[in-house]
């Protein structure tokens, strides 16, 4: 729409803007009756009381709420890391043994010559499933 042509918009221009099917027609713009109906819905008395006092219960529900969850969190919190401190003494105290145990000087060698021993083992069966299956 490069060229001007005054207040005359293409038909064509227009159904594309509006998405408007070919056997559509055009909405009628008049723009006396949009005026007139903009001084019309002005914003009446009863509707600007109502928003208020939509506005200030909502203000009253808000703190309200806000005031007992101030009120109530620290009582939660506190159940919660007890409860959680009671979760971590819990596992503290079935690993504690094993910590101590595996601390032992004699106990990583003997771990470690079994883990030795196992692997040999397996590469020795896989050897023999091998030739096994080979034939």
């Amino acid at each position: 729409m490069t060229e001007q042509r005054g207040d005359v918009i293409d038909e064509a221009i227009l159904r594309r803007a509006l998405r408007l099917e070919h056997d559509e027609r055009a909405p009628a713009f008049d723009a006396g009756a949009i005026a007139a109906f903009a001084r019309d819905a002005g914003t009446s008395r009863a509707a600007l009381a109502v928003a208020l006092i939509a506005i200030g219960l909502t203000g009253v529900v808000a703190a309200s709420v806000w005031s007992l969850a101030s009120a109530a969190a620290p009582t939660l919190i506190d159940g919660l890391v007890a409860l959680a401190l009671q979760v971590v003494v819990a596992i503290a105290t079935v690993l504690e043994p094993i910590a101590e145990i595996a601390a032992e000087p004699a106990v990583p060698l003997s771990l470690l010559a079994a883990l030795g021993v196992a692997i040999l083992h397996e590469l020795r069966e896989r050897r023999e499933y091998a030739h096994v299956h080979a034939s």
